[in-house]
């Protein structure tokens, strides 16, 4: 890790145990940022970049921090290798620091007076910085988060404007805030709502751990990268995973962390997003803004010891089953997934619509089609693709048995006569569900 003193503002390395206490810079960038090269060549002091760097340091010696990281002069970007691990490192960087200057150059903030300090309130929550991808791994990882102003002014700190914050982001107050052991925590979206289970696993870092895979995905649909790829590479840290940096990929990007992702979790709300006509059939999101409805998607509980984890194949995803039943016409397979949301009626599991295709023996996720459009635009967790608030019990699989005797026995006001003349799908006979079924690739 590279550092900058804020003395001298000369760099030097430092691996692992050997990194002191250093603060860090959140800010956006502009178009005459000071590089490491202009370091090298001694014309740092020529771009207007270099003021934000000079006051990051001197707010860090103020508070006697001897060193201080800011990433636009603290990485060698013609180094592909020394790129890569600072964006698969720098959650942890943030995490890290003692502080974080979030430096917003597009505020003032003038208090002194009610109205004074209301338009200051309305340029902060206005400000670009809160729309950007990379912002938002910035607010979430470091502990002590200090707003200032293009003047380099004091705004606040996360904590004393975290209300504020909360209603910016969409995250919701919880998660902002360090939190110790474990509970139930109410959903704010439902004021009779029982609580969801969270854990806190640091004491001192941020509480986001026990946030669900769609509700992450959430604060950053509605942010933007100026690369379509950065759109995924700036959340690795908030799911904790790496993966290579393939700048060209486009939304490949995105796809391949979800990928990342269901590789060391059982969290099945990554699959809770709302469909797209551009997608049918995907196997996953394309981008972020597909979670826009998920920030109430909650985890039901671990993965259960008996049920089997997923698996990524050329073919598609091995996906296990615990639970499904069929669509009002018998056409669909609904597959519950392990998380829920708050609806009408209390918390209701969330589920997936699947297809049939004989041409390669896969599934599809296919959308649902409500019969009553304006329940289905008011209701935010009645997504294209997804069913909520079964009305029947659903049954688990048995081990061994055909599409058509599950079919038979489970479903009511179904009988063998009505599967054999081809009622309920296009299925052949011989396809065996068991307990799981692969989900085929079309994205």
């Amino acid at each position: 890790m590279r550092l900058i003193n804020t003395s001298t503002l000369e760099f030097r390395e430092f691996f692992d145990s050997e990194i002191p206490e250093y603060a860090i810079l959140s800010h956006r960038w502009g178009s005459d940022e000071a590089s490491f090269q202009d370091f090298e060549k001694g014309i740092q002091h020529t771009r207007k970049g270099f003021a934000k760097i000079q006051g990051c340091c001197s707010l860090a010696l103020k508070s006697k921090i001897g060193w201080a990281w800011v990433d636009t002069c603290c990485i060698d970007k013609r180094s592909s290798a020394e790129l890569s691990e600072a964006i698969n490192s720098m959650y942890n960087w943030y995490k890290r620091a003692e502080i974080c200057y979030v430096y917003l150059a597009d505020v003032l903030w003038e208090d002194g007076s009610p109205e004074l300090h209301q338009a200051s309130m309305g340029r902060f929550r206005a400000s670009d910085w809160f729309t950007r991808g990379w912002t938002l791994q910035e607010l979430l990882a470091p502990e002590h988060v200090h707003f200032l102003d293009r003047r380099w002014r004091s705004i606040g700190t996360k904590r004393s404007m975290i209300d504020e914050i909360s209603e910016i982001t969409m995250i919701d107050v919880h998660h902002l805030r360090p939190r110790i052991g474990a509970g139930l925590e109410p959903c704010t979206k439902k004021s009779d709502c029982r609580g969801h289970f969270y854990r806190s696993l640091d004491l001192l870092g941020p509480s986001d751990d026990e946030a669900s895979i769609a509700t992450k995905m959430s604060w950053a649909s509605k942010r933007q990268t100026s690369r379509t790829e950065d759109m995924a590479y700036c959340l690795l840290g908030l799911f904790d995973v790496n993966m290579p940096l393939l700048y060209g990929e486009g939304h490949k990007a995105f796809r391949r962390l979800q990928y990342e992702i269901i590789k060391q979790s059982s969290d099945d709300s990554i699959f809770a997003w709302r469909y797209n006509s551009m997608a049918l059939g995907a196997t996953v999101a394309d981008r972020p803004s597909w979670f826009a409805f998920s920030r109430y998607v909650h985890q039901t509980g671990p993965m259960t010891s008996d049920r089997r984890p997923y698996s990524m194949t050329n073919q598609g995803l091995n996906f296990p089953i615990t639970w499904r039943g069929w669509d009002s016409e018998g056409k669909k397979l609904r597959v519950r997934l392990n998380c829920g949301t708050c609806g009408p009626q209390g918390f209701q599991n969330l589920g997936l619509y699947l297809k049939y295709s004989s041409r390669n023996g896969t599934w599809y996720r296919d959308h649902y089609e409500s019969s009553s459009p304006e329940y289905y635009e008011s209701t935010p967790v009645l997504m294209k693709g997804i069913w909520y608030n079964p009305l029947e019990p659903e049954r688990p699989f048995s081990q061994g048995r055909t599409v058509d005797t599950a079919l038979a026995k489970d479903i009511d006001n179904v009988d063998n006569s009505m599967w054999l003349s081809g009622h309920p799908s296009k299925l052949p006979l011989s396809v065996r569900i068991e307990n799981e079924i692969m989900i085929g690739f079309t994205n």
